[in-house]
């Protein structure tokens, strides 16, 4: 008999590709290995993505043809992408008819326009992913979270969607709910989920492919890796840099990603055009060697999830310098360096001081097994974790 599952993956919009999206893909993959025959549901984005990444599944295409660019910034491209989430979930409860009540369907975010088609399905087996809590809504009316926007509609639609999607996703009979995150537990069992019908899931990280990449000689003191957002403390690392470039002598400073238009203005009026390097867009193979090529991770963020490049680095063996958010400890413990949140002083001194090291030839890391973090995060152990918790068929008296 055909193991079939299918991944909706409608919330997959753009050309970059998101650590969600790489997650998904991988659980994917891990899926159709273990004999499964793989269906993802989304539009040409996704297809676009699944190519790339040469996934071992059929795209079901949700949209038809790629629609122009959004401003996703704007009241009004909030607007537009709304009504594309409407229309792909739409046309998602229409391919989803092929579904046999046998089958799993796979919900790979709890953005309403994946959980209700999977909800919505035949499928008697259905699964979903919980990455990240929304802010609260106390939190968006006071705008204390640092990832809430400034006019609070698309944090509200974001509270609103998980808040949906967890609720109706808890009335399934046979389901499984991954979540990324101890702390997320507690309220899912408020929420009335049994402890069987969830398991912790690792944000996942390349373990074998670090391992390949080989020792790279450090051309950088700090590297970072990110999007231009308020929520990733931007301001603090350029700050950081000025500070660290007049203590170190040839200092160099790397940053990752597509960030160069927005920031190399910033970097010119600070003076540190000689000091810092853009590497634009990467791939997962040349980001670990990059990684392995620097002293020190700066991660300034003032709120995250369950950061996986903070992963990625510590497998390539690089020290981790973090504001101490309350997320940190219980995934990465005292594999990374912390500095009290938000004391910009305190990160500066602490980053000197790691930077000095490295340069003199000490890492503490150097005296820390790093083979049972990079096991438990490997997307071998991903992927199980993900095989395992999938729900079995349900008995007749559930169907």
């Amino acid at each position: 008999m055909t193991r079939r599952i299918y991944f909706v993956a409608n919330a997959v919009w753009g050309d970059l590709v998101g650590g969600g999206d790489i997650h998904f893909f991988e659980l994917a993959r891990g899926a159709a290995e273990a004999g499964y025959e793989v269906h993802v549901i989304g539009g040409p984005a996704l297809q676009k993505h699944v190519l790339n990444a040469r996934l071992p599944a059929q795209v079901l295409l949700s949209e038809p043809q790629r629609r122009a660019k959004i401003n996703e910034s704007s009241l009004r491209g909030q607007l537009q992408m709304f009504c594309d989430y409407v229309e792909r979930c739409v046309r998602s409860l229409r391919l989803l008819r092929r579904v046999e009540p046998g089958d799993i369907v796979y919900s790979v975010t709890d953005y309403w326009c994946d959980s209700l088609p999977a909800l919505l399905s035949r499928a008697r087996r259905k699964a979903m992913v919980f990455h990240m809590e929304s802010p609260t809504l106390g939190e968006i009316l006071r705008k204390s979270r640092p990832d809430v926007e400034a006019g609070r509609l698309a944090s509200i639609h974001y509270w609103l969607s998980q808040s949906l999607s967890l609720r109706l996703f808890r009335r399934c009979r046979s389901k499984h709910l991954f979540y990324l995150h101890p702390g997320m537990k507690p309220r899912l069992l408020k929420l009335g989920y049994r402890e069987r019908e969830l398991s912790l899931i690792s944000y996942g990280v390349d373990s074998r492919m670090a391992e390949r990449v080989p020792a790279q000689p450090k051309r950088y003191d700090v590297c970072w890796i990110g999007r231009v957002h308020r929520q990733k403390g931007v301001d603090d690392l350029l700050v950081a840099f000025q500070r660290l470039s007049s203590v170190f002598p040839g200092f160099r400073a790397l940053l990752m990603g597509k960030v160069e238009p927005l920031l190399r203005p910033r970097i010119e009026e600070l003076g540190l055009r000689d000091c810092v390097e853009f590497s634009g867009f990467v791939s997962e193979e040349d980001k670990l060697r990059l990684f392995k090529a620097s002293r020190l991770f700066l991660m300034p963020s003032r709120h995250e999830g369950s950061p996986r490049v903070v992963g990625e680095a510590l497998i390539c063996g690089v020290p981790v310098l973090a504001y101490d958010l309350p997320n940190y400890r219980p995934i990465f413990g005292d594999l990374a360096r912390y500095a009290p949140a938000f004391d910009l002083e305190a990160f500066v001194r602490k980053a000197e001081r790691m930077i000095r090291e490295s340069r003199e030839g000490r890492c503490y890391l150097d005296a820390v097994d790093l083979a049972p973090f990079r096991n438990a995060h490997s997307w071998e152990t991903t992927r199980r974790v993900f095989l395992d918790g999938l729900p079995s068929a349900p008995s007749a008296t559930e169907t």
